[in-house]
């Protein structure tokens, strides 16, 4: 045999394996059964796409993952940190096939201009690298309750999310009864407050000066609960004037960030907290998104005492 025809032969039978099925039977991933055509093309479309960063075995090691932060996640292990459900649930396919198409701002997952088709074909093919799609049906949806309540009254908002975010404690009425609980956000997150103005503001609603931890104007590196290969992966809580918020800054989005919590990391799942609160909280919030990279932020930053501002 020559070597011309040695090489076609060789290169006929390449192309063959890699248009192998991988799938012969359907698979009931996430409640739903799937058929093996979708489970194929799915294949197919996460090794053009998705393989370089996600890797082949689906466990965040791919040729190009070394070095990035946030690492790619492992599917294998069925955890989302945007899933918009209670953090540690599984997610619905509306909301991980957004993530897809949007991808994750500040990080190395890019928004994906696929057809709808390969999308939803890419999805349910991730789902095979973890058994927790086998045994497991997603959790329930945490959409914000709608109207948003402070619709007109947005200054209140701000300033009821600002004692949520900045206060621990709890406020109680005049019979002594709990009506309010504070989240006490700038433990983990940073305080926008000077230490003058959140003794100010402690005393005036709780009547006690508030504690101050050491490094009260950055966020507190947290262990995660998530593995990335065989190494933990620690978590730094976002600056709202310095980071990208990785999942949208909608009033929507944030709702739902919030209340859902990130699976993996150390932000807990706030749903159990009342609608009005939260909303204020997330109004508060979006003002300080809204300020990432203006020169109100900077003058902020300053008054706060950071370094180089």
């Amino acid at each position: 045999m020559n070597t011309r025809r040695l090489a076609a032969l060789l290169i006929v039978g390449a192309i063959g394996c890699a248009r192998r099925p991988q799938f012969t039977e359907a698979l009931m991933l996430g409640g739903q059964t799937v058929p093996p055509e979708t489970l194929n093309e799915g294949h197919d479309a996460y090794m053009h796409y998705c393989h370089a960063c996600h890797g082949e075995k689906g466990d965040g090691r791919g040729p190009s993952s070394p070095g990035m932060r946030p690492p790619p996640r492992d599917f294998r292990t069925g955890m989302f940190k945007f899933g918009g459900v209670a953090a540690g649930e599984m997610p619905h396919d509306v909301d991980l096939l957004a993530l897809i198409k949007n991808g994750l701002d500040g990080t190395p997952m890019l928004p994906w201009d696929l057809s709808d088709r390969e999308r939803h074909a890419v999805l349910q093919y991730i789902k095979t690298f973890s058994d927790r799609w086998k045994t497991e049906t997603p959790g329930e949806r945490l959409l914000p309750p709608l109207p948003d309540p402070w619709v007109g009254k947005e200054a209140e908002a701000v300033e009821r999310g600002r004692r949520l975010y900045h206060l621990s404690g709890v406020e109680k009425d005049a019979a002594g009864n709990p009506t309010t609980f504070f989240l006490s956000c700038n433990e983990c997150h940073p305080s926008y407050l000077t230490r003058d103005d959140l003794s100010a503001l402690s005393q005036k609603v709780l009547g006690v000066p508030p504690k101050f931890r050491d490094d009260l104007f950055r966020p507190v590196l947290k262990d995660g609960d998530y593995l990335a290969g065989d190494y933990k992966v620690h978590v730094l809580p976002v600056d709202f004037l310095f980071h990208p918020v990785k999942n949208g800054t909608s009033l929507q989005a944030l709702y739902r960030t919030i209340a859902a919590g990130i699976a993996g990391a150390s932000m807990p799942t706030w749903s159990s907290i009342k609608a009005d609160d939260l909303w204020a909280l997330v109004h508060y919030v979006k003002t300080l998104t809204d300020l990432r990279g203006t020169p109100q932020a900077t003058v902020l930053q300053a008054a706060l005492g950071l370094p180089g501002h």
